[in-house]
């Protein structure tokens, strides 16, 4: 047996969170030079033919006491423990596995004939008594679980191949050459480790809307070190922009620049060389666009139109890709006094709750947006639609839009768990954070992200 392709088309993604507290959890189980066994259970996601990404949603690390025998050279679970995974987490359930275990030594690991031969009857015998025909994804890292090897089984049991593992939920390698030490700029990042630094140089962010939160986040997250870009808005630069838009000029106004292309001058300013901003002044409905799209690494929505952020919540659900939601609101009340508000918003990946399902996004409003132009003219003088545009300031933007920028830091850095979402509001004058319980935002039916009701394939 052996792996017939040269670069696995499958890839096993654990975010920084889940995997710092699955390996913490691993390596406090080992005694001595024994093995220890985990296991993630995984939702699959089939982006084409032969392109597979596996998410875990739940992790297990047996204790001492659910070994029948453990010893450095192997292990066996106790019968009854092994009944109860299955129980829980497969016969429900259309998880995948992926069996998790160490060898002794510091030396990359490989998998033993034993492996070999055990893999190969647990695939069969996955595959076989379940209807779901859940999948075997292996894994074998040495005693400090810091190099590693995986592959995944076919349902026979009797071939496999590699897949490529990310202890994170982009595609970005983990072994690379350190950054130029002449690189000063990012000096005083350096606390925050190399890793994350060269995350953030690999990272491609697809931002859709390049206006007053946009472009304040573009310039904010390109100096925290990312340089490659996917710019989308159809807009160009007007004088009403203009104090809202750092680095704009009456004469860019004048000139009707496109805001992808001002937006790609702010972050070709932080870098001479380097980058790489590709600019589509065009709508997200477009399906070049939409091609560019999936192909990034994260997915940040900064408009002010309801059909542009339905339209990037289901391609993040379709393809699997992390999504930021940015939004300011500001209203006067009856005694003159302003309310103002920004919203930060990480839907969890693959579904539990999405934007419709947090009110973020109003289908009706989405679906008059998207309609002929006769249809719009005709809801807005029925009073469907505003007939002025939100206000907004710069400062209420720049909050907003440093928020996420520290958001991304945290799900890179893994100092942030968003795995079952995230939703904040920011309240002025009352200067008070509102962190939602993204509990109550769990919609199990919802048509977009329940997991029962969408073809993910």
């Amino acid at each position: 047996m052996n792996n017939s392709h040269q670069f696995p088309q499958n890839s096993l993604h654990v975010s920084p969170a889940t995997w710092n507290s699955f390996r913490q959890a691993m390596l406090s189980a080992r005694k001595s030079n024994e093995e220890v066994i985990g296991f993630l259970f995984c939702q699959r996601h089939q982006i084409s033919k032969r392109q597979i990404r596996y998410f875990p949603k739940v992790w297990v690390v047996p204790a001492p006491d659910c070994y029948e025998h453990q010893s450095a050279s192997g292990l066996v679970l106790k019968e009854e423990f092994h009944l109860y995974l299955l129980e829980n987490y497969l016969s429900q359930g259309k998880l995948d596995v992926v069996h998790v275990h160490t060898h002794a030594g510091q030396e990359t690991p490989c998998f033993s004939g034993v492996d070999d031969r055990c893999e190969s009857e647990y695939a069969r015998f996955l595959s076989s008594n379940f209807p779901e025909k859940h999948r075997l994804i292996s894994g074998v890292f040495d005693e400090s679980m810091e190099q590693s090897e995986f592959r995944i089984w076919n349902k026979k049991g009797n071939s496999f191949e590699a897949v490529n593992f990310y202890p994170s939920w982009f595609e970005i390698a983990q072994k690379q050459n350190c950054l130029p030490e002449s690189d000063l700029m990012f000096a005083r990042q350096k606390v925050f480790g190399e890793v994350f630094g060269r995350q953030l140089s690999e990272l491609t962010v697809t931002l859709i809307g390049c206006g007053g939160i946009g472009a304040v986040f573009a310039e904010q997250l390109g100096r925290l070190g990312v340089k490659k870009w996917l710019l989308i808005d159809p807009d160009r630069l007007e004088i009403v922009n203009l104090n809202r838009m750092p680095g704009a000029t009456r004469q860019m106004a004048d000139q009707q620049w496109h805001k992808v292309e001002y937006v790609k001058q702010l972050i070709k300013k932080i870098y001479d060389t380097g980058s790489c901003v590709k600019t589509v002044p065009n709508s997200i409905e477009d399906k070049t666009a939409q091609r560019e799209i999936v192909a990034s690494d994260l997915i940040v929505v900064a408009t002010d139109n309801h059909r542009s952020r339905q339209v990037a919540q289901e391609l993040a659900l379709k393809y699997m890709r992390p999504l930021v939601c940015l939004g300011t609101h500001i209203d006067i009340q009856p005694d003159g006094v302003p309310r103002m508000y920004c919203r930060v918003t990480v839907p969890p990946l693959g579904g539990g709750w999405c934007l419709m399902c947090g009110n973020i996004i109003n289908l009706q409003r989405a679906a008059l947006e998207s309609a002929p132009v006769e249809i719009e003219n005709l809801a807005s003088q029925a009073g469907y639609l505003e007939g002025v545009n939100d206000p907004a300031v710069f400062w209420l933007n720049s909050i907003c839009a440093s928020t996420a920028v520290g958001v991304i830091q945290g799900m890179l850095g893994g100092f942030l768990n968003v795995e079952h979402g995230l939703d904040w509001i920011y309240q002025f004058p009352q200067c008070q954070w509102q962190h939602a319980n993204t509990d109550y935002l769990t919609t199990p039916g919802c048509y977009f992200c329940s997991s029962d009701d969408r073809d993910l394939a």
